[in-house]
Parts: structure tokens; sequence; C-alpha cells
């Protein structure tokens, strides 16, 4: 049944994808603030520790209490699902910088953005995607746990709908999208990176 597929498919990636990129604008600013500011580091990566603790399956119910079961809720939940990864790859890789290559610059007279730019960010790119290829299945996973909240469509309504009436084969339809969806996500992003970081692939 296409139609069913369809249906319930693009609201999921509709919302793993907002909710995904949401949490990489914000995750990303927030390790740029932590490198920068050596004092905020700690707190920052205190902050994502708790939130990455908190159980998604308990956070979905309370988040749709205080702001109801509609699309917001699922991209928060999508969100807090793929922020951690995401913060530790690019807190990781904005710090791994080579101080012979820092102090080259620095002789070079090279300012705080200049130095962020042509040596924090080349440095970081590696370890940025791999938390981007590691928290887009979560965003998927995030997304369909939002569902069970109260979606109307999507692929987590869809598979609570066929667990309640026993439909085992839409149950294992669900599974499968699920799968399939998040291993393109993470092969997507494998793609972009092969053609981003050109310079590892030369050396290697």
């Amino acid at each position: 049944n296409p139609g069913l597929i369809s249906d319930n498919l693009l609201p999921t990636l509709y919302t793993a994808t907002v909710g995904y990129f949401i949490a990489v604008g914000l995750t990303f600013t927030a390790a740029c603030i932590g490198v920068m500011l050596h004092r905020l580091r700690g707190p920052i990566y205190s902050t994502g520790i708790v939130l990455n603790a908190i159980p998604v399956i308990a956070a979905a119910p309370l988040l749709a209490l205080w702001l109801g079961t509609g699309g917001r809720t699922q991209i928060v939940i999508a969100a807090l699902s793929t922020q951690f990864p995401l913060l530790v790859g690019a807190m990781q890789g904005l710090a791994s910088v080579d101080e012979r290559q820092r102090e080259l610059l620095h002789v070079l007279n090279a300012s705080r953005w200049q130095l962020f730019w042509y040596l924090r960010m080349p440095n970081a790119l590696p370890y940025v995607f791999a938390g981007l290829k590691v928290a887009a299945p979560l965003a998927v996973l995030g997304a369909i746990t939002s569902e069970w909240a109260g979606a109307d469509r999507g692929i987590g309504a869809m598979m609570l709908y066929a667990l309640f009436s026993y439909d085992i084969e839409k149950v294992w339809l669900a599974v499968l999208l699920c799968c399939a969806l998040a291993g393109a996500a993470y092969g997507l992003l494998a793609l972009l990176e092969r053609y981003v970081i050109t310079w590892e692939r030369s050396r290697s």
C-alpha cells in the first residue's frame, strides 16, 4: 500500500529533519562558545549530559502535556535525541588543535576569527561528521518515539496502531521503514563527508 507508506513516512521524515537541523545549529553554537570561553566548557558539557540522561520515552508524554501533541513537541524530542553526539563531536573537534600550527598562525598575526576558520574548523570536521553520522539515526528514532505521545500520522503512530490491533505485518513494515530511513540518513551524511573532507581521502 504505497499510500499508507507515504502518508506515514513523510511526517516522520519532516520531524526528524527539522529536529536534527535545530540540534545541529544549537549544539555547534554551544560548542563554539565552550571552546572560546573555557569557563563555560564544563557547564555546557554538563547540560548536554543531563539532557542526554533523560529517557525519551518518559520525556515525550511530559512535553506533550506542556507543549501539546502537535509538531512542536515531536521536533523538540527529535532534537533532544540527537544533541549529545553532535555536542561531543563539535567540542572535541574544535578543541583538537595542533599547537605548532596554532603558534604559526599566532606568529603570522592571525586574528581570532582567522584562527577559528583556518585551523579549528578544518581540524574539527572529521569529529563533527562523526557526530553527525551517529546523530542522524537517533533523530529518526526520536521522531518515532515522539509520535507515540499522540501523533495521528507517522511511522511511530502506524507502529503503535498496528501493535494495538495485532497487525504483525504492519508492525514489521514500520520497523523496516524505520531502518531504511535511519540507514539512508547515515549513508547520505557519509557520502557528504567524502566530498567535504577531501584531504583525509587523499592522505589515505
